[in-house]
């Protein structure tokens, strides 16, 4: 009842100005909420811009592993190819420990005295 006619105005005027009052209010709470989405977007740019920083050091990260991981398959392999070669080796010293034996211990003149003592 604040807008009880005590001035002398026309009242078409007083509905314009109560209408203006009112599109004021709506523009100030759209403008209010624009400003609102306005920081929500602003604060979203900076965790996107944020995660995107973070993929590309989880992407560099991913990258510099891949990497070692396929130095260390190589380091692996190159690995399991020497205790082969060195497993061979010891194969072959070992059959020539075997044929020296044979040769030298068991057909020796002592080696045969020393069976036949047995």
């Amino acid at each position: 009842m604040k807008n009880i006619i005590t001035t002398h105005r026309p009242l078409d005027e007083i509905r314009a100005d109560e209408l203006q009052q009112s599109m004021d209010m709506i523009e100030q709470k759209l403008d209010m909420e624009i400003g609102g989405k306005q920081k929500t977007i602003e604060r979203q740019e900076l965790e996107i811009q944020r995660l995107h920083a973070l993929l590309e050091v989880q992407s560099k990260s991913l990258t510099d592993i891949t990497v070692q991981l396929s130095e260390c398959t190589r380091k692996g392999e190159g690995n399991r190819q020497l205790i082969n070669k060195l497993l061979n080796d010891i194969d072959r010293l070992n059959q020539d420990i075997e044929w020296y034996k044979r040769t030298y211990v068991k057909r020796s003149l002592l080696g045969v005295i020393k069976d036949k003592l047995k």
